[in-house]
This record gives C-alpha cells, structure tokens and sequence, in this order.
C-alpha cells in the first residue's frame, strides 16, 4: 500500500463511528456530587442531576453539552469529566427545584470545585455545608403544587 492509501486509512479509521467519541490522550476527572434538601440538610438519594457542561460560563447556557449523575443512598454521586471538555457546569435536579436563584444562569466553576469545593446558595433554609476539595454540594426541595403545574 503506497504511502497516500496508508494516510486514508488511517483517516477512515480515527473519524470512523466506532472511533467517535473516544479520548485517547484525555484524561478524566472525578468530581463527587452531593444533592442535599434545602429544608433540612437531609441527603435526596436516587436523585437524578442533569449536568450541562462546557468549557465557559456562557458555553454551560446554550445546553449544547449535557450527561447526567444519579445519587445513592447517601445523596452522593461521581461525575466524570473531560477537562479538556468541560471547565464550567450548569445543574438541574429532576423533579425538584434548586434552592439558589436563577439555575438557567448560574453556571459553577470546576476549577473552585476541585480546589476549595462549592456549594450552591441556599435560599430554602440556614442549612449550609462546608466546601471541600473535589466535593460539589447542590440545595434542591420539593416543586410547589403550581410549581409541578408549570413544568
């Protein structure tokens, strides 16, 4: 096979389907989620969080990017990233609602959650945790009866 046949296939090869969405060179990053309810500092086991990611606070707001993490028993998940992906996070908890303002414009460093930790605001209660490196706390409660009316 002469020299521009090898470049095709190798080509075809590394854009093929079964190729896409494989990172040879990536490395991932593991950030544990926490999902807690607002009212009472409770953990909300098998809570659905719908993660959009990106690589800027504005990248996380289009939607464009998204994967998802599910609590245990304990309120708590691992969320694998691609750093080379995903610099900023926007989350949303199914079924609840997020007890910080605005969720369609709050976006959350990764940088800060692997270095400090973070925690979303709580405006449902004085319940409040302290950050560690590595852990990402979110405040959810229960929707509202015309809260569930709208969604």
């Amino acid at each position: 096979m002469n020299r521009l046949g090898m470049y095709a296939l190798t080509g075809a090869l590394l854009f093929s389907p079964a190729m896409k969405g494989q990172r040879i060179t990536d490395k991932t990053l593991d950030i544990t989620v926490q999902v807690l309810d607002g009212r009472n500092g409770k953990p909300l086991a098998d809570q659905h969080v719908l993660v959009f990611t990106g690589l800027s606070s504005d990248a996380v707001k289009t939607h464009a990017q998204h994967t998802g993490v599910t609590t245990d028993k304990d309120g708590v998940g691992t969320l694998t990233i691609y750093p080379g992906e995903t610099q900023w996070l926007q989350v949303f908890t199914d079924g609840r609602v997020p007890c910080f303002p605005d969720p369609n414009k709050a976006s959350f460093s990764v940088s800060e959650i692997m270095s400090k930790g973070l925690v979303t605001p709580n405006d449902c209660s004085a319940q409040v945790q302290q950050p560690s490196p590595g852990h990402f706390v979110i405040y959810a409660r229960p929707a509202h009866f015309m809260e569930k009316m709208k969604q």
